[in-house]
């Protein structure tokens, strides 16, 4: 079935799992029922959520460094008739007398643009997707999937795991993510599909012996840079990227990226609606049998047809009419000499609506003068920051995603 760090579990370890379960009254008849799941036993919280799946529950997996008050407060928004925390021996019981039509899976919106909400997605949708993806995804048989992100994550969990197992392949599940231990778990699988953040791409490239190289590699979640998608791709086979929202779950899988803004081409369970071409970009829309998702992300189709992302539609800045996205400011910032992490953000402006402001982090001091006449020699006047901070760390969001509407407000 799978391995957790160095233990292997078998369909027998699985089954014996799912008969303690059936034991424990609030599980023993969970068809219909929400069922919140937070513990820090990666094995456990897994085969929780097969075993309520496969009885037509509804799951809702939470992150498992989540205090107990935070994960009361998200079963509770969540709707959950039970929440298992930490121990299956005391489940918190919920006051919920509405049973789920059918079993789903319930993840929480990242809270990148405000508030995060609660999304559904049903386990048929979720097979849908399951097939597309394995369809799409250009590995050869033997390659070992390593999961290095959280599994209370669609982007972990559906498309690391669940796709594996579909597969008949037996994913690697990284509960231990100290960048030494995966490395060498990488080491030991050489023929590697690695699952992981760009930020977690990063480290373990900058700590990464010298003849080291990864085999294939996946990102997901944020856009890469171009500096450090190159720097990547020189220690690698091969670098992919998948794309999508919490609603829809994976639709769109690039085999080969060669821009950090190419998102590669659709599943087909969701047709995608976006701009004809970069001069004409348009909020992604995703078209289901349902329903139509509105992304919030602004971006077109290349003349390969791979769908390409400017941005998104709420970080977007209007400078006198004119458009700027943050990425493409942040591009040339990053270029700069000692530069390590910069965001582009808006502020408001009196005379032009809104001006591009920065944040950025450096090996050592920076003259403001010195990265102001950098990006004046490449880019467009509108495009110029304004305002220059160097900061020790960028602010990031609980999922250690980077939110340009925080980062504004702080900056008043």
């Amino acid at each position: 079935m799978f391995f957790i760090d160095d233990q292997y579990y078998s369909k027998q370890d699985i089954e014996k799992q799912f008969e303690l379960f059936a034991r424990i009254n609030v599980l023993s008849d969970c068809s219909k029922k929400r069922i919140g799941v937070c513990t820090k036993n990666t094995f456990e919280a897994l085969s929780l959520c097969l075993y309520i799946k496969e009885r037509g529950g509804s799951v809702v997996p939470i992150h498992a460094a989540t205090p107990r008050d935070g994960a009361i407060r998200i079963a509770h928004k969540s709707s959950c008739h039970v929440l298992i925390y930490d121990t299956l021996q005391t489940p918190v019981l919920m006051i919920n007398d509405q049973d789920d039509e059918q079993g789903v899976l319930v993840q929480m919106s990242s809270g990148t643009t405000g508030e995060p909400k609660c999304l559904e997605r049903s386990w048929e949708d979720i097979q849908e997707e399951i097939e597309y993806y394995n369809t799409s995804l250009p590995v050869e048989k033997g390659t070992v999937p390593i999961i290095a992100c959280p599994t209370s994550h669609s982007y972990g969990l559906i498309s690391g795991v669940l796709t594996s197992l579909e597969r008949d392949t037996a994913p690697i599940i990284l509960s231990n993510l100290n960048p030494k231990y995966v490395l060498k778990k990488l080491e030991e699988a050489p023929n590697h599909l690695l699952y992981a953040s760009p930020a977690f791409l990063h480290t373990l490239r900058m700590l990464s012996p010298k003849n080291f190289s990864f085999h294939y590699v996946m990102t997901s979640g944020m856009l890469i840079s171009a500096r450090d998608l190159d720097e990547i791709k020189s220690k690698s086979k091969r670098v992919l990227q998948q794309y999508g929202c919490s609603e829809a779950g994976c639709i769109a899988l690039n085999p080969d990226v060669q821009h950090p803004n190419e998102m590669g081409f659709s599943l087909r369970h969701f047709k995608v609606e976006a701009g004809l071409d970069k001069d004409h970009p348009k909020e992604v829309i995703l078209h289901g049998k349902r329903k139509a998702i509105h992304t919030n992300d602004i971006g077109y189709f290349n003349d390969s047809g791979s769908l390409c992302l400017l941005g998104r539609k709420d970080d977007m800045i209007n400078v006198a009419g004119l458009n700027v996205y943050p990425q493409e400011v942040e591009e040339v910032i990053l270029k700069a000499p000692n530069i390590q992490e910069a965001i582009a953000y808006k502020k408001p402006d009196a005379y032009a609506g809104e001006r591009v402001c920065v944040q950025f982090v450096a090996s050592s001091f920076v003259e403001e003068s010195q990265l102001r006449k950098w990006c004046v020699e490449q880019l467009a006047p509108h495009q110029v920051p304004v305002e220059y901070i160097q900061v020790e760390k960028i602010p990031t969001l609980p999922n250690g995603k980077v939110s340009r509407k925080l980062v504004g407000e702080m900056m008043g």
